[in-house]
């Protein structure tokens, strides 16, 4: 008993001392977070005058000013265009390479494989001078569709790795009777694996929406115009050009900037994890 109770009093303190260091974990990482929301109710005075402390008379006005003179209202505009362009395509076009490389059989499907795999061992800045070359030949440098082309090409093999980890989880007996049942390989791809495959789907969308969203190096690379910026790159112009001290309205754009990804998340997180524990573990 005494044996017993002592296993069961180290358990607990492990647990404990586990909860903690995940407590100071989660301190130092949202305390930036919720240092900057203090400060984007501030004046510039008050944020040098007490910089840690409440704001006294909070105000919108930094928010205002982030949207009306940072333009940040057209930089979410466009990076949503981006985005959600970006993420329809892999959207259609991931499900259907992945059920094509893990559930029909041809000659290359073991080199199509490993080539996908290979797509993760290649630095993005490995392939700027060449994606940046094919652009400018193609006559969409700085647009939105050169962005989204770059961006799709860039995040297809995560995406096809991802999805063919569940196609590959599908008991090979559903396949065998829909190919009893007469299904042609589209068929069987459209009205049976597609539908099994929507929230998996969702959960890549999901984090395709947030990895697009909040990228730099691309949008840096290949757009030239203010008026095709998206958030981080206009974020950028915000924070160095005529506002580069006004530090309360640079916190104001982080957050406006901020905004649709975490509520993203925070609405799908569940469905995140789930899909993620899924792939990885089966389960």
């Amino acid at each position: 008993m005494n044996v017993s109770r002592k296993m069961v009093l180290r358990r607990r303190a492990r647990l404990f001392g586990l909860a903690v260091v995940l407590l100071i974990i989660s301190i130092i990482m949202i305390y930036p977070l919720f240092w900057t929301l203090v400060t984007a109710f501030k004046t510039n005075r008050e944020l040098f005058l007490d910089p840690w402390g409440l704001p006294s008379n909070p105000s919108f006005e930094n928010f205002l000013k982030a949207i009306d003179r940072g333009n940040m209202g057209t930089a979410i505009v466009n990076s949503l265009i981006v985005s959600l362009g970006s993420v329809f395509l892999i959207s259609i076009i991931a499900p259907m390479a992945a059920y094509a490389t893990s559930r029909i059989d041809f000659r290359l499907r073991s080199a199509v494989s490993n080539l996908l795999i290979a797509g993760f061992f290649i630095a993005p800045h490995a392939v700027l001078v060449p994606l940046l070359l094919l652009l400018r030949d193609m006559g969409l440098v700085d647009t939105h569709i050169g962005l989204i082309l770059s961006y799709v090409g860039w995040n297809l093999p995560f995406a096809i790795l991802f999805m063919k980890a569940f196609f590959v989880s599908i008991p090979g007996s559903i396949q065998d009777s829909a190919r009893i049942d007469g299904l042609s390989k589209y068929m069987m791809y459209s009205k049976i694996m597609l539908p099994l495959a929507l929230p998996t789907i969702l959960t890549v969308a999901i984090i395709m929406f947030i990895g697009i969203w909040n990228d730099f190096l691309f949008a840096f690379i290949f757009l030239r115009s203010p008026s095709n910026f998206t958030v981080p790159i206009n974020l950028l112009n915000f924070t160095t050009g005529r506002y580069g001290n006004d530090y309360v309205a640079q916190s104001a754009a982080v957050l406006i900037s901020a905004v649709p990804t975490i509520t993203l998340y925070l609405v799908f997180a569940e469905r995140i994890r789930r899909g993620v524990s899924f792939v990885t573990f089966g389960r």
